[in-house]
């Protein structure tokens, strides 16, 4: 599978260890505060912070379910480094690298009258029985 190193305006296709630890290296905490090196869309390993003040890594595994984030204290550049190297070369050892938590992510639910298609299906009745009532003409 093709990894993509990617943050907030950049993406790397197949990145190497020495991108991989440039573009970590370069995250800031104010404009670029996230890096996330993907196989897809929902497959992903990702470290939010700075390298000056640490990382939080969060891994996702295909769904919101399967979502997990590093505990503890922020980890350092270089640890994070050689994890998303492992994770880039398939090295599963990233995995015990850590302690992870799953990382809930609530999903708000949509209440049947905040949808648009209530209100259109709606309007459309208005209509037809307005013009059922006093004929099209």
């Amino acid at each position: 599978m093709a990894l993509t190193l990617s943050t907030i305006d950049r993406a790397y296709d197949a990145p190497d260890a020495d991108t991989i630890a440039k573009v970590l290296g370069s995250l800031d905490g104010r404009r670029d505060v996230f890096a996330t090196l993907a196989h897809a869309e929902e497959t992903y390993l990702q470290a939010t912070g700075s390298a000056t003040a640490g990382f939080t890594l969060t891994n996702q595994q295909g769904s919101l379910t399967q979502r997990y984030r590093s505990v503890g204290a922020p980890v350092v550049l270089e640890r994070t480094i050689e994890i998303f190297a492992q994770y880039s070369q398939g090295d599963e050892r990233w995995r015990q690298a850590l302690t992870w938590e799953p990382d809930r992510v609530e999903v708000p639910q949509v209440a049947w009258y905040e949808s648009w298609l209530v209100y259109i299906i709606g309007f459309s009745l208005l209509i037809a029985l307005f013009v059922w009532w006093r004929g099209w003409w």
